[in-house]
This record gives C-alpha cells, structure tokens and sequence, in this order.
C-alpha cells in the first residue's frame, strides 16, 4: 500500500466529518454527542421539529444548513471523491464493504463496530450524498432522513485515531443516485439483474426488463404465487416468508407513513402484480450496488439486516456476470462477517469506543480474524456453505472463548486471595507480637516481619493489578466486560 493513498483517504475523511460536524450544528443548534443517545433519536427529532416552527428565525438558519452541506459536500464530491475512491480501491488489507441499502442507522452503525473487531478496515458508502444527489421526489421526510444519516455517521467520528497505519473505516464516495439516474450503464447493468433474478426464481423465459413488466401484467396470478412460493418479496420491516399478503399490507402501511401522497396514489391505482414487482425491484438496486462496490474495491459484503441478506443471497445463486465476479471473494470471511451479526453477539456493540481503539492498536483484530478463520475451516465442509448453522456455531465458540477467559479470571481471583491472607497472617502475627508487653524483648524482630509482609502484600496487589490489566484490556476480556454489561440493560 502506498503512503500517498493511505494520505488521500486521510485527508479527504477529515474533510467529511467536518462538514457533517458544521451542518449538524446548524440543523440542530447543538453537537450531534448532545442531541440524544442513538436510541432516543426519533423522540429529539420530533422535538427539534416542534421548535423550529415556532422559530421563524433557527428554522431558516437550519434551511441554509442544508444548502451548505450540499454546496459543501458537492464541491468535496467534485475534487475529491474520485482520488479516495482510487485510493481505497488501491489499499492492499482485509477490506469489508457495507450495503444492502443507501441508509446508515443504528443497526448499521452498531453491525460497523463489531465488524471493525476483524477487518482492517470497514469501506461505507456514502449514506448522506444520495439525499442530496437526486431528488427523492417520493420520499416525505427527505430532511429528516438527512439529519439522520449524519447523526449516526458522526458516531464514528471518535475512532478516527491519528495512532492507527490504516483507518477502520472509511465513508467513501459512491455516486449511487447519480449513477442510477443518468449512467446508462448502470441502469442497464440493473435491469439485466432484476431480469435474471425473476427469470431464476419465477419464469426462465423472462431474458429482460421488458419481458418481466410484460408477464406481470399477462400473468399476473402465476407471478404472484411464483413469487410467494420462492420468498421473494419481504415488505420493510418484514420477516424472511412473510405470507404475501401479510407483505403487501405492510408495504402499503409503510409507504402512507414514509412516502409522499403522489406515490401513495400512484399505488392506489396499481395492480398487487405491480406493487410486488416495485418492492422487490427496490430491494434489488441496493444489492447491485453492493456487488458493484465489493468487486471495484476488492472487498467481503457486510450485510447487517436479515432481510437484505436474505435478498443477497438469493441473488448469489443466480448465473449473472456482476454476481460471478464476487464469486472469488473471501468466502470464510464472508461467513465469519455472517456470524458478527448474528443476534447473539449484539453485545459486542457493547464496546466503547476507546476500547475499540487499544485493540486496533495491539492488532487483536488481526488474531481474532484468524482465530475465526482457524475455527471455521475446521467445521465440516459440506456445513459451511450453511450460514445459519455456521453463525450458530461461530457464536457458541465465541461465547467459549469468553467462559474460558471468565475461568481464567475466577483462577486469577482465587491466587491472590490465598496470596492476601497469608500476607495477612503473617502481619496480624507481627502485631500481635507489638500488642503484648510480655514480649517486648522481642519488639525490634516483629516490626521488621510486619513491614516485610506489608511490603509482599504490596508487591502481590501490584502484580496483580498488571495481570487484571491484561485480563480485562484483551479482545475477550473486554468482551466478556461487554456480555455483561448487555446483562445489566
């Protein structure tokens, strides 16, 4: 890797966050760390909402907040983007690319942290330029939305350290909107996509875009059941074979909250063959985009959201060429990325931020990596290609390894007391001799033992104090620290 790509990614992140720092503070009028908790954010944006119509004054202060990020971050985009992008693209390390979606939330944000425990470094695309490059006609909370993203993009800001070779993450540019709307490359690369996705899964006859509107509208009973029966339609918010019509209902429920009343009419009018074909069909851009990303930047698939994995690996089964070419990817790290998401170990998002740091900086992520790649090579092969058996067993070696640690800590705890009460004897033996006027004789001899034995007590609590230091400030030290303090919630 080279110390000028390295630089440039340096340089153009600096950059980011301090134009997503300025446009917070004018948004909101306060530090995104003092806004709200990540938790509470619905509640203080509903709050920022209800004073800004009262103030005529901060509403039009946080309107020419908005105008500057965009002139802000398009001036970024248009001298910059390209390098960083070439330089991430450049950088030779164990790289993880975020998608299945343009948004960045709390789950996102919390599936970046654990996963940045065995990466070297977490590639995210830009989750708050796609508000700002297209119009998002369709969308009713398009400012909310970009509040948001850079709300939770921020919370990252405190693991940019100047101490580490390579940075653990890196929001890079990715053009998403733009690309969708006036490449035509790309328009054409994802309607050939969604073509082979429907012709794979509901009708082998379909070859392309046309040929899918076309049979929704001639057979639309047939395509809803091939639909229904292969698990291909999952609504926002949804479970993994949700029946159809369960689906439907809640796409339509989720679009009269979120989208705008011209879309909600457009949906009125449309056909259930034509409302299924749109969700699926939104839920297919995001993944060609991540296939796209993961193949430019040479980097393993994160996907942190069991619907949006369940689409990516619909899709990985097909014969596609953009799908081919991630087929080379690290696939034990694509399963060991599979296992950090798992529910089981969403107290490893638990871990601050300075904890994350120190183990960057000693590489306990590197031996983490390879421990999970030792163990997960070592489970029977015909199993691995089974992500759901293969996270379980991930997530029991980890919970393992943190019973072990625990052990380690009983034993440690166990030493030093049998250490402190001889230590004890021997001074309470010393004083005793002071106490007693019958053995004065003998005083000069008991006040030397007394301070020896405080002297070993001393000694004995130092070394320990070192060796619960190395304990507790290990990779499963500090997650079995985090297991509990999930416990505590």
């Amino acid at each position: 890797m080279q110390e000028s790509d390295l630089h440039t990614l340096l340089i153009y992140q600096r950059a980011y966050f301090e134009i997503l720092e300025e446009f917070f503070v004018g948004a909101t009028g306060c530090a995104f760390d003092k806004f709200s908790s990540p938790s509470e954010f619905s509640q203080a944006i509903n709050k920022l909402g209800e004073s800004l119509r009262n103030d005529s004054k901060r509403s039009s202060a946080c309107m020419t907040s908005f105008e500057n990020l965009a002139k802000n971050l398009g001036k970024l985009y248009s001298q910059e983007s390209m390098e960083c992008f070439k330089s991430a693209k450049n950088i030779k390390c164990c790289k993880i690319n975020l998608g299945g979606s343009s948004r960045f939330l709390e789950t996102q944000l919390n599936a970046v942290k654990k996963t940045i425990l065995i990466s070297d470094i977490v590639l995210i695309p830009d989750p708050v330029m796609p508000w700002l490059e297209a119009k998002r006609e369709h969308e009713k909370f398009r400012f909310v939305n970009i509040i948001q993203a850079v709300f939770f993009t921020l919370h990252l800001k405190n693991l940019l350290s100047q101490d580490f070779d390579i940075p653990p993450f890196l929001v890079f540019p990715s053009w998403e909107k733009s690309l969708e709307e006036n490449d035509q490359q790309t328009k054409d690369e994802t309607n050939q996509l969604i073509a082979d996705f429907f012709s794979y899964y509901v009708n082998r006859e379909i070859l392309s875009i046309v040929d899918v509107f076309d049979y929704v509208a001639s057979d639309e009973k047939n395509f809803l059941v091939g639909v229904e029966r292969q698990g291909l339609f999952i609504s926002p918010g949804g479970e993994i074979g949700e029946p159809i019509r369960d689906a439907l209902k809640n796409y339509r429920e989720e679009a009269e909250l979120w989208r705008t009343a011209e879309f909600n009419e457009m949906l009125a009018h449309a056909s259930e063959g034509q409302i299924v074909l749109n969700g699926i069909m939104e839920r297919i851009q995001p993944q060609f985009h991540l296939f796209e990303n993961s193949n430019e930047l040479n980097s393993n698939p994160l996907l942190c959201i069991p619907a949006q994995a369940h689409y990516f690996s619909l899709l990985s089964r097909m014969d596609n060429s953009r799908v081919f070419e991630l087929s080379g990817s690290d696939q034990i790290l694509n399963t060991a990325i599979s296992a950090l998401t798992n529910s089981r170990l969403d107290y490893l998002a638990n871990i601050n931020d300075e904890q994350i740091i120190e183990l960057r900086k000693s590489d306990e992520n590197v031996k983490f990596r390879n421990d999970l790649r030792g163990f997960i090579t070592s489970l029977p092969t015909v199993k691995i290609e089974d992500l759901d058996y293969t996270a379980a067993e991930v997530c029991s070696h980890v919970e393992s390894l943190i019973a072990t640690h625990q052990k380690e800590v009983e034993i440690l705890n166990g030493k030093y007391k049998a250490k402190h009460m001889k230590s004890a004897l021997i001074a309470g033996g010393g004083l005793a001799v002071t106490m007693v006027p019958a053995l004065a004789p003998f005083l000069g001899a008991a006040i030397p033992l007394a301070l020896a034995a405080s002297g070993k007590y001393t000694a004995d609590k130092l070394e320990e104090s070192h060796e619960r230091k190395v304990l507790s400030s290990s990779m499963l030290g500090i997650f079995a620290l985090a297991k509990d303090a999930g416990k505590k919630r």
